[in-house]
């Protein structure tokens, strides 16, 4: 390699080359003096700061920044067609693309490096025209004319329809802005240069390269006197068979989660013990391209102890080498186990801005000071104007993710008070959140000026407290550091182009940090560190490592959805056709290249991992490149008898697999099959039963009013129709009480409202009206007066104790839900009027035991009926308000071996006992979408006529007394409540609908 003699420029396809090219001449003892050898991207760079006309290079940031607001301004109507004066429509490949939004994937490579494929809009568009054909003679012309107005198909239009024009007259004025702002496209540079630079005789090598692209063969046209010579990367035709003497194996866990214990034994076994590191080969792996700031993934060992920023230790790569698509998240899962094991190992790779703990905790923060979430109620068709509550709609999860991060500045403890408090209050206003958390906590006041107005002194103050966070390692705070740069640099570009916040988070969250990092065993002497023993990071990086780098070299996530061969065909790659701009290379030969160098990095082994299964337990199928290396090892690549197996190899790449399935999680989970150290022994937990030591607290002391502590077990007429229902439901429901944290707006909420507001109406329709019942004539006034009871029902939630179960909407849908609920208790008076005409509502919400307890079933028992209508001979029937009502509410299910419900007829026994009236009926009233009855009456007594939509054969006691039903249920009652206080908690539903709301989603004796 005499590359001082032969050539005075090499370059190479990126950096990371570009440094390992150095580190290879220097080894061979071969003399760089006078040759300069960078990336294409780098040269041109320097070549403009020496030779141009002191313009400065715009970053993608400040490109696509200034584009959206190119964009912005044509939304507002600057982007017209000319010809039809309609906004444009951008016609893409597969469908047409809105101008204003519209959504491609990013097809155009930049000049210097390549682009990435995700969802883009307009803005977006522009700017992969930019970077791929600024500084070319027929993208130039076409701008220029798209200016000046000429119309699609004329001049250097031609090919170009309507739709587009608008697309580069856009780019025109971005252009346009540029040159105001001193800056230039690197395009533009490549065009310029050609006439700037000197003409001197310049001998240039581009090694190891990719397919020119349009922008370079033509500056490389335009500089005769340059001699170039290129020598392409090898690999573009498809992969080959290893190199002689490394041995192929194929990886194949069952799925995500036994990849990293496969992972680890592959580990082990190429490692054996610790003591034999430092056996890696000596080959260049220098910092990545670009680092402007080391960053990390979770502390992999808990500790701060072993963990350093990994940038400036690696002069040589590691034994094994794994190229993961998603490194971080893969070095955090193993590198535990490896550390353990007495291995240093490293991480290579990037990181999403938003998956950083800081853009975690900024980006939740910025959703919870968004103003723009409140949400207003509009005119509901059928209900008129809703009167929207004193209410913001946000998302209470946003607030509690920062507070529990570690940029809140809160302890655990109080984070979690605020999540409970928060969640607890529907109407917990965020202005009074902020002003609380702004007056005592100076991380939030500067994670809110950061988060709403960019501030450069914010962003100085949460640098300063990261680097305070001594108690996590140096490789987190770095992390942190380079995501808070990260969204500094994004904020810049968005104040150049005169944009807000809005913008720069949105550019932020696109962005991804360097991550570098080393984790070595406790004790290492950090300054000592060579190589590691195993490097994780992505293919790009393993592949530039060079032939011959590593001892092993295992290649993951070889799946076609990871790794796609298609290149995206949108808007941005039709419009750079129609000028003449073509692809210069693709997807599929990129891949090719990067599987060459990877089967050519090692040494000793190359293993190819493929996850039989993805996150959905569907099967996945192999990449393009890993199909074609399979077909190298086969006599007929056109049959398929040879690879019809779940692996889809050929039975002599079969050898050696490594496969790992599910049947040991906690070998997986614990990333070795070595059986864990016993800590401790702990007795399963009895199921369906109440150990006999804590069957004193089946039913726990009550305090009655008065502060009355009653010892004795005492429950609820709803608590034993649970108990009935499903004991474990019961148990889980009543006893443990597995309520939400949430403040609610369901059936409980909706049902509280619902029997308020029907104890009021009738309490005031006594009071003010004189009467007792709902007739066919007072109905009129019986809906004054119900409108007047729900508004000021509506009125009061927001004044009642969260414990009270108030219904506060806030939301559109809850606000219908609200009104639905409101028509149907007006529809209700329709129906009362023609429900049990010779009875009157006289005890309403009545406490049977009267702030006591009363007895019942041999035990104490409390509680309040909803209404008890009595007539003039004495009789009575229990009302119960339900919003709907089921077949198990009627008396007929007991004929099927069923009790059915029976908090009717607890508070009939009671009543009969209490108040020496004589029950007739407990009867369950819906006053839901269909209003209807169901329960228990005595036929002799109750017309079938005045009870109306009732199922009656199911629910009439006809042959023999009412009062046998009663005494019937309260012996069954009885031998349910011994086996509760017994510990009797056994899963016994007694229908389907019982396990409908049970929280305990796992039951073996789930229905339903």
């Amino acid at each position: 390699m005499d590359t001082s003699i032969a050539y005075d420029v090499v370059l190479l396809p990126d950096t990371d080359r570009a440094v390992a090219y150095r580190k290879r001449a220097a080894d061979s003892g071969c003399s760089l003096m006078g040759v300069t050898v960078a990336g294409f991207g780098a040269w041109v760079r320097d070549l403009w700061e020496l030779y141009g006309d002191g313009r400065t290079f715009v970053s993608r940031l400040e490109r696509e920044a200034l584009l959206r607001a190119a964009c912005e301004r044509a939304a507002d109507g600057d982007c017209v067609d000319l010809e039809s004066d309609k906004r444009a429509q951008l016609d893409g490949a597969s469908g047409r693309c809105e101008l204003a939004e519209g959504c491609i994937a990013e097809g155009a490579c930049a000049l210097v490096g390549n682009g990435e494929t995700e969802a883009l809009g307009l803005d977006r568009v522009a700017a992969a025209c930019v970077a791929a054909g600024v500084g070319l003679p027929a993208f130039d012309a076409a701008v220029r004319d798209a200016q000046q107005g000429v119309l699609a198909g004329a001049g250097a239009l031609e090919g170009v329809t309507r739709a587009e024009v608008p697309v580069l007259r856009m780019i025109g004025g971005y252009l346009d802005r540029l040159a105001q702002l001193g800056l230039v496209e690197p395009g533009q540079a490549l065009a310029l240069l050609p006439e700037l630079l000197p003409q001197r005789p310049l001998h240039v090598l581009l090694e190891d390269a990719a397919p020119l692209t349009p922008g370079q063969e033509a500056f490389f046209s335009a500089c005769p006197w340059m001699g170039v010579e290129v020598r392409a990367a090898s690999g573009s035709q498809g992969p080959v068979r290893a190199p002689e003497g490394v041995r192929v194996r194929f990886a194949f866990p069952s799925g995500q989660y036994a990849w990293p214990a496969l992972l680890a034994d592959i580990v082990r076994d190429a490692l054996g013990a610790a003591a034999g590191r430092g056996a890696a080969p000596a080959a260049a792996a220098g910092p990545a391209a670009g680092d402007d700031g080391a960053s990390s993934c979770e502390d992999a060992s808990g500790s701060a102890d072993g963990y350093r920023d990994g940038r400036l230790a690696w002069s040589q790569a590691a034994v094994v080498v794994v190229a993961a698509k998603n490194p971080a998240v893969l070095f955090g899962r193993v590198a535990p186990a490896l550390v353990r094991q007495g291995h240093v190992a490293a991480l290579r790779g990037r990181r999403r801005f938003a998956d950083t703990a800081f853009g975690r905790a900024i980006c939740s923060l910025r959703r919870f000071l968004d103003e723009g979430q409140a949400c207003g109620v509009s005119h509901i068709e059928g209900y008129g104007d809703i009167a929207p509550t004193d209410v913001e709609r946000w998302d209470r999860a946003d607030l509690a993710d920062w507070a529990l991060s570690p940029f809140s500045g809160m302890t655990k403890k109080a984070a979690f008070k605020l999540d409970a408090d928060m969640r607890a209050d529907r109407t917990a206003r965020r202005s009074d959140l902020r002003a609380r958390l702004r007056g005592d906590n100076p991380m939030f006041a500067a994670m809110e000026r950061l988060a709403l107005q960019l501030d450069a002194r914010a962003a100085a103050e949460l640098e300063a407290a990261v680097r305070r966070m001594t108690n996590r390692s140096e490789a987190w705070r770095a992390e942190q550091i380079a995501a808070l740069r990260a969204l500094q640099r994004a904020a810049d570009a968005a104040k150049l182009a005169g944009l807000g916040a809005d913008t720069a988070f949105d550019q932020a969250k696109r962005l991804k940090v360097n991550v570098s990092r080393i984790v070595a065993p406790r004790g290492c002497d950090g300054a000592a560190l060579g190589a590691p023993d195993v490097l994780v990071t992505d293919q790009n990086t393993a592949a530039s490592l060079g032939s011959g780098s590593c001892k092993v070299l295992v290649a993951a996530d070889l799946t076609s959805a990871a790794y796609p061969a298609a290149d995206p065909e949108d808007a941005s790659r039709v419009l750079l056709e129609h000028l003449g701009v073509e692809r210069a290379d693709s997807a599929l030969a990129r891949m090719r290249r990067a599987f060459f160098a990877l089967e050519h990095a090692a040494t000793d082994q190359l293993i190819l991992e493929r996850c039989l299964n993805d996150s959905s337990a569907d099967p996945t199928y192999p990449c393009v490149v890993l199909e074609e290396f399979v077909d190298c090892y086969r006599d007929d690549p056109t049959a398929t008898e040879d690879i019809d197996n779940p692996y889809s190899l050929p039975e002599r790449l079969q050898d050696g697999m490594l496969l790992r399935g599910e049947d040991a999680l906690c070998a997986n989970d614990a990333l070795s099959d070595a059986p864990a150290p016993e800590a401790a022994r702990i007795e399963p937990p009895l199921t369906g039963a109440v150990s006999p030591e804590a069957r004193s607290l089946v039913v726990l002391p009550r305090v009655l009013q008065g502060g009355q502590v009653l010892d004795e077990p005492c429950l609820s007429p709803s608590q034993i129709e649970s108990y009935l229902e499903c004991p474990y439901k019961w148990f889980a429901q009543r006893r443990l009480r597995l309520d939400d944290l949430d403040e609610g707006f369901g059936p409980l909420e909706m049902g509280d409202f619902a029997h308020n507001a029907l104890h009021s109406f009738y309490k005031h329709m006594s009071e003010d009206l004189g009467e007792a019942k709902v007739t066919p004539q007072l109905l009129a006034q019986a809906r004054e007066l119900m409108a007047d009871v729900l508004a000021r029902h509506k009125a009061l939630q927001p004044h009642l104790r969260q414990s009270e179960n108030r219904l506060i909407p806030t939301s559109q849908v809850e606000h219908r839900e609200l009104a639905e609920l409101e028509h149907k208790l007006m529809d209700y008076l329709d129906f009362e009027a023609e429900l049990l005409p010779t009875f009157a509502p006289k005890y309403l919400e009545y406490d049977v035991a009267c702030g006591g307890a009363v007895d019942y079933a041999g035990h104490k028992l409390l509680g309040t009926a909803d209404r008890i209508d009595v007539d003039g001979e004495g009789r009575c029937a229990i009302i119960d308000y339900k919003g709907s009502i089921s077949g198990s509410y009627a008396l007929g299910v007991r004929e099927e071996g069923r009790l059915g419900k029976v908090q009717a007829l607890i508070y009939a026994q009671v009543v009969r006992r209490t108040l020496g009236l004589e029950p007739v009926g407990a009867l369950y009233v819906c006053y839901g979408r269909r209003k209807m009855i169901s329960g228990a009456y005595d036929g002799r007594v109750i017309e079938n006529a005045h009870l109306p939509n009732m199922r009656h054969k199911d629910c009439m006691c006809a042959d023999r007394p009412f009062s046998d039903v009663l005494d019937e249920t309260e012996e069954a009652v009885a031998a349910a409540l011994e086996r509760m206080l017994a510990g009797d908690i056994r899963p016994r539903p007694e229908t389907p609908e019982a396990c409908k709301w049970c929280p305990v989603s796992s039951c073996s004796e789930r229905r339903g």
